[in-house]
């Protein structure tokens, strides 16, 4: 324990004189381009250092090894820390009548650079690789770590989208998207949202008819989210998801055996609830919890992921924001075995 709080208080620390040092960074944007007749060009990212501290295993430079946790060739068991800044953030946008052309990448990438999103949006067609038209930003518990809960769909996908906005309060939309796991193959989306003084709620479907690794897999889901303000600095978001044979586009990606078993499309539930509470003007504090649970699982296959984010989050300055988070997560098999993993994250993320 004293570990743990000696390497706690040695980040706050430098989180801590970062923070001084950049006090008075500018409050402009200066990479933002007034280019006339309603076209603009913005340069837009943040710099952000993690630190992390593995008690059980080594998750990764995310939590997203929690799914490999207890299994041969798996994360390694054992305590474990790691630096980096790979989530880093670099993007671009530019804006005219009806036009949005959009350009984001972080450091996630096989050889550095990683692209997010890339797309273009005209009259409300957008085209290119965006967040999947199944999932919902908004719904999303805030964490430090990158990965996020267990329980949400979460997948960034080639596609073409329509967008209709009826009245400010309804959107519907609709999508073809490159399946995300075979992109030989397209899925398919609509959505609808609906909008209102102190929150929102989306109702989102999906259904695939593809092949993964020579198995056919013919699946369908349905996802139901919404946020509230509940009372003052207060926001509850939740999101549950049903259906069969889309375990792989929720958090985590589980695939193989997770799909299809015994030649039936394995059947899945899956929530997350977020409630997130403003204490004061510069400090945040969030509790996410997250559930992913298969209809079955034999052996060693996963039955069931569950995390929990306990997160606080501190401006500093208008551009300057520091980090904490608790992580505990659990792996159960489908032969009633669970693994837990227990992680410690800080992070100094600066806004340009």
């Amino acid at each position: 324990m004293q570990h743990r709080q000696k390497l706690l208080g040695t980040t706050l620390a430098l989180a801590t004189a970062f923070c001084t040092q950049a006090a008075h960074a500018e409050d402009n944007n200066p990479l933002s381009f007034d280019l006339g007749a309603g076209n603009n060009l913005t340069f837009y990212g943040y710099i952000k250092g993690t630190y992390i501290k593995d008690y059980d295993f080594d998750l990764g430079d995310t939590t997203k090894g929690l799914a490999t946790i207890g299994l041969p060739g798996g994360s390694p068991a054992g305590e474990h820390e790691r630096t980096h800044l790979k989530e880093t953030r670099i993007g671009l946008t530019y804006t005219a009548p009806d036009l949005l052309i959009k350009l984001e990448g972080d450091f996630f990438g096989a050889d550095g650079l990683r692209t997010r999103l890339a797309y273009v949006d005209f009259f409300g067609v957008r085209v290119g690789q965006d967040w999947s038209n199944f999932m919902s930003l908004e719904n999303l518990g805030p964490t430090v770590d990158f990965q996020g809960p267990a329980g949400v769909p979460f997948a960034r996908l080639l596609q073409a989208r329509y967008t209709y906005a009826p009245t400010p309060d309804w959107t519907f939309s609709a999508s073809v998207e490159e399946d995300v796991g075979n992109n030989d193959d397209p899925h398919f989306t609509l959505a609808a949202r609906r909008g209102f003084d102190g929150g929102m709620v989306r109702l989102a479907g999906l259904y695939r008819d593809t092949t993964i690794g020579g198995t056919p897999v013919e699946g369908w889901g349905l996802s139901l989210g919404a946020t509230y303000d509940v009372w003052q600095g207060g926001t509850l978001a939740g999101i549950y998801t049903t259906g069969e044979g889309i375990s792989d586009i929720l958090a985590f990606g589980l695939s193989g055996n997770a799909l299809v078993s015994g030649g039936k499309t394995v059947g899945v539930n899956a929530v997350s609830v977020s409630l997130k509470q403003q204490i004061s003007e510069k400090l945040t504090v969030a509790a996410t919890l997250g559930m992913t649970d298969l209809d079955t699982a034999a052996g060693t296959d996963t039955k069931k992921l569950t995390t929990v984010h306990l997160s606080a989050y501190y401006n500093a300055t208008k551009n300057l924001q520091l980090g904490l988070e608790y992580f505990t997560g659990t792996r159960k098999q489908g032969n009633g075995t669970s693994f837990d993993a227990d992680r410690v994250t800080a992070a100094v993320k600066y806004t340009f």
